[in-house]
């Protein structure tokens, strides 16, 4: 028996008192998308304020089956899966899993080499956002050799949380140093100490060697312990 059409009360009715298009690829919800696309006067690559369409939340979380109805919904155009925010990010750059980014490269046709208006590609775009897994398979796609984050934080002027965390806390540990083991560190030298401390400890990070003779010889051996006792608690 074939279901009653609605009729435009009830269509706009369903319309008002349910999530927009973008919510309701965000949550994977297939029937409303399918609903919305059907009669509200929105499509695929329909695009909010910031230009975010239903096919970069449907690829934000992980929603495939709803990716796929996207990009095939009344013959959309193979470039659909290529439209761009409002910063020229692609679906592909919206992926926090590989198992994402491996469909619409390897299902949906998603071009890895597009580049961003910051000029990254989504494999760097997601190494900046620490989805190391993600980003080394799309480079795997490209052929491309990925810099490290540190240089793409300063490429896009980004900091990074954890170093930005980092940093407090040192600036707290060299300010809480009692004056007696302060060795005339005065307040206008805490930045520069700061600096320099960062310097010594993350190359000892990336070669292994000894950061303590270094900074006894920067800030002297009260603060070094002080430090050092920190770094080895964090």
């Amino acid at each position: 028996m074939p279901v009653p059409a609605l009729s435009k009360e009830e269509i706009s009715e369903r319309i008002a008192n349910g999530p927009n298009v973008w919510i309701a690829a965000s949550d994977g919800d297939l029937d409303r998308v399918k609903f919305l696309l059907d009669h509200a006067d929105v499509t695929p690559t329909s695009k909010d304020a910031a230009e975010y369409t239903p096919l970069h939340a449907a690829a934000s979380y992980g929603h495939h089956d709803l990716l796929r109805f996207l990009t095939e919904y009344k013959n959309q155009p193979p470039e659909a899966i290529e439209v761009e925010d409002d910063e020229g990010d692609t679906p592909l750059f919206f992926c926090d899993k590989e198992e994402t980014a491996k469909f619409l490269v390897e299902e949906l046709g998603a071009n890895a080499k597009h580049k961003n208006h910051a000029g990254l590609t989504a494999a760097e775009n997601a190494l900046v956002n620490d989805l190391e897994d993600v980003a080394r398979y799309l480079a795997s796609v490209t052929g491309a050799t990925l810099p490290s984050r540190a240089e793409l934080l300063l490429r896009t002027g980004e900091e990074d949380e954890d170093e930005e965390t980092e940093n407090a806390a040192l600036e707290a540990r060299l300010t809480e140093v009692p004056e007696s083991d302060a060795e005339g560190v005065s307040d206008e030298q805490v930045d520069e100490l700061m600096q320099r401390v960062e310097e010594i400890m993350r190359n000892a990070d990336e070669t292994g060697a000894d950061p303590t003779e270094q900074l006894r010889e920067v800030v002297g051996a009260g603060i070094m312990r002080q430090i050092m006792e920190g770094y080895q608690r964090d």
